[in-house]
């Protein structure tokens, strides 16, 4: 895959040679991958989780991890959950995304607006004061403290004052309204992964990345790893784009569990998570190892992916609660 720094980024594949590895482990305190690790998993069931329906976690300065469900979200302190719905003053029960700001409130997107969360009372956001849309997707925060806020109509940041808004117009903006993913990088570029390309933007300058191929232009996640690749996940596999612009796209023909990739992580080994429909992919760089209900996950259908401060994995699921891989090497 060869990428024109100006506007176009191939997303076609590659044959990238991998030795592939299919190895799969399942319920409380089962080995884990290779036998460096143990399972653990939470549910509504048997720990207090709010709803089994995952759809997005983040960690707090303060180690809390913050988890999104389809009913409402939950705080787990490392010990219990606590739970928070629409009578509690959220704006909607579905969550679609969650983001903790420099001062520790909790940013929660919805179909219907933004709920900010300070821990003991709700600030709710909709396009009657602020928002550019109500569908929102993604957020995230940049070095500035400013929330960026992915929607079904464009993006908007929020300093908290004012609201800036961002959206299509000609090939100098934003690529497509319809944004999924937002990422604020180590360099405070901010990438926006639509349904149709990536944008980047950085001091006022925006750059736009299309592939010839349909498929690899809906983009479901963006994420950078510790070497400072860009990953994106996409409807055709998973692409890496590296600092000198070299990429490779993994997909089932190398070995990849599903080619639609909605969240990626890293663990703190340098390995990359990829999570699918079909189960959760590990690249080490050199071969795919997958896990499903069949190895280690409650549930194949992976929605989000997060390492905590303490080097666990959390795989949430789309109807099974929460998959919990802890390392012991």
């Amino acid at each position: 895959m060869k990428l024109e720094p100006k506007r176009i980024l191939v997303l076609g594949i590659f044959a990238v040679m991998l030795t592939v590895f299919f190895s799969t482990t399942s319920c409380n305190k089962n080995p884990g991958p290779g036998g460096v690790g143990q399972w653990t998993y939470y549910s509504s069931a048997n720990s207090g989780l709010i709803n089994n329906e995952i759809t997005c976690f983040t960690q707090d300065q303060r180690g809390n991890i913050w988890i999104g469900t389809q009913y409402g979200f939950s705080m787990f302190d490392g010990s219990h959950f606590t739970n928070w719905q629409e009578k509690d003053g959220l704006i909607y029960h579905k969550i679609t995304s969650i983001a903790v700001d420099q001062n520790g409130n909790v940013w929660l997107g919805t179909p219907l607006g933004v709920s900010k969360f300070d821990g003991a009372h709700f600030t709710n956001y909709t396009t009657d004061n602020g928002l550019i849309s109500n569908d929102v997707h993604s957020i995230a925060v940049d070095a500035d403290n400013v929330i960026w806020i992915g929607t079904a109509e464009g993006v908007c940041a929020f300093d908290g004052q004012q609201w800036t808004y961002y959206e299509k117009s000609g090939g100098e903006a934003l690529v497509n309204n319809h944004v999924r993913s937002v990422m604020v990088d180590k360099n405070q570029h901010k990438w926006f992964g639509t349904e149709y390309g990536v944008s980047e933007f950085y001091n006022g300058t925006w750059t736009t990345y299309l592939s010839p191929k349909a498929l690899a232009n809906y983009v479901f996640s963006v994420f950078e790893d510790s070497k400072g690749n860009i990953w994106f996940g996409t409807m055709a596999g998973a692409l890496r784009m590296d600092p000198q612009g070299n990429q490779i796209t993994l997909t089932t023909e190398n070995g990849l569990a599903y080619n639609q990739v909605e969240c990626i992580a890293e663990d703190d080994r340098g390995v990359m998570w990829f999570g699918t429909q079909f189960g959760v992919s590990e690249y080490n760089g050199t071969s795919i190892t997958n896990y499903t209900a069949t190895n280690g996950l409650a549930a194949n259908w992976t929605t989000a992916i997060l390492k905590t401060a303490t080097g666990d994995l959390w795989f949430g699921s789309v109807n099974k609660g929460i998959s919990v891989l802890h390392f012991t090497e």
